[in-house]
């Protein structure tokens, strides 16, 4: 992304509001039903990039994010110039709630830490950018700062475009042969879902463990290493029952949520100070409340058949949708 670390102006203090944008990640269009959801979301592995943006009477003050180098930059140094919501929409982003105050969102960017080094499972541009979030968050309520309204002004920023650059042709249609053949056996497709969630689980806490020991940051490293250990025992869990999980008895899944939603309230309980870790203490309400669903539904089987169609369904709609990105900008060039 380039040898120098990025600033952002500091006109930029005085926007009307700051907020965070997003675009789904060039040429990986085929790939997005697989993460592109609220697992991936819950993750912070969506096929997606968090960048920064602070407005002024509509237009672009300055944007800034987290690169694959360890960097922050800006897009415009990658020839991505945005200065009106215009360009915003042109080059693939879309505006994400909330929006923040500009001068709490300033003083977090120099506040936060970016991380020993960019990592795609322990630290990317998505949990960078859960980091100034909450930072922002937190200056907000400390200084008795207001955030500004929300999208009335602009909806049109808010409905999520195309990536700039699609998925080559023949990749849409290797998705499209995946979701009719994932349609013939939906309990398969369930189950071959459930075995990629095992890896990524057990990817993310591998990645978790690595990163506390290299990166040095003693702060965090005790509940990072625990974090890392906990996904690596709930990545082993669900490939070892993986069957039994989705045809035999949710009251499983749901167990193993509420341990894991019990340990991270724990976590943020006893860590300090306490607002910095808001957004564990509320995941891990948030899994209470799927392993009470899961718990209530133990009959699986209807749930793994039920995900098989709407992964299978998502494949076909997404290489349908390369396919069709691609014809269009053949036709535009």
């Amino acid at each position: 992304m380039g040898s120098v670390e990025a600033v952002v102006k500091p006109e930029a203090a005085g926007a009307d509001y700051a907020q965070f944008a997003q675009r789904n990640l060039d040429k990986l269009s085929f790939l997005y039903p697989l993460v592109n959801n609220q697992l991936g979301a819950l993750l912070h592995l969506q096929l997606r990039h968090d960048q920064l943006f602070f407005m002024k009477s509509g237009q672009v003050v300055d944007e800034i994010g987290y690169g694959d180098d360890g960097k922050r930059f800006h897009e415009r140094d990658m020839g991505k110039v945005m200065r009106t919501p215009e360009d915003i929409t042109a080059q693939g982003y879309w505006f994400v709630e909330p929006r923040y105050n500009a001068k709490a969102a300033f003083e977090a960017l120099g506040e936060v830490e970016d991380g020993a080094y960019y990592s795609l499972f322990s630290n990317q541009c998505q949990d960078w950018a859960n980091r100034v979030r909450m930072k922002t968050g937190q200056i907000e309520k400390e200084q008795h700062l207001l955030p500004p309204p929300g999208r009335e002004s602009s909806p049109a920023l808010y409905k999520e475009v195309a990536p700039t650059v699609p998925a080559a042709w023949y990749f849409g249609m290797i998705a499209v042969v995946v979701g009719v053949l994932g349609l013939g056996a939906p309990l398969i497709t369930g189950f071959h879902y459930v075995k990629l969630v095992a890896l990524l689980l057990f990817a993310i806490g591998v990645s978790d463990v690595i990163y506390a020991f290299s990166s040095r940051a003693w702060g965090t490293f005790v509940s990072t290493v625990f974090f890392g250990l906990l996904s690596m025992a709930g990545g082993v869990a669900v490939w070892i029952n993986d069957h039994f999980l989705l045809t035999n008895s949710n009251g499983v899944l749901a167990i193993a949520l509420a341990v894991v939603g019990f340990a991270r309230i724990g976590v943020a309980v006893r860590s300090r100070p306490f607002i910095a870790w808001t957004g564990t203490f509320l995941t891990g309400f948030l899994l209470l409340g799927t392993a009470w669903v899961a718990w209530i539904h133990k009959e699986g089987s209807a749930a793994a058949w039920v995900l098989g169609v709407a992964l299978s369904v998502s494949f076909v709609s997404a290489g349908i949708s390369t396919i069709w990105l691609n014809w269009r900008m053949q036709r535009a060039g």
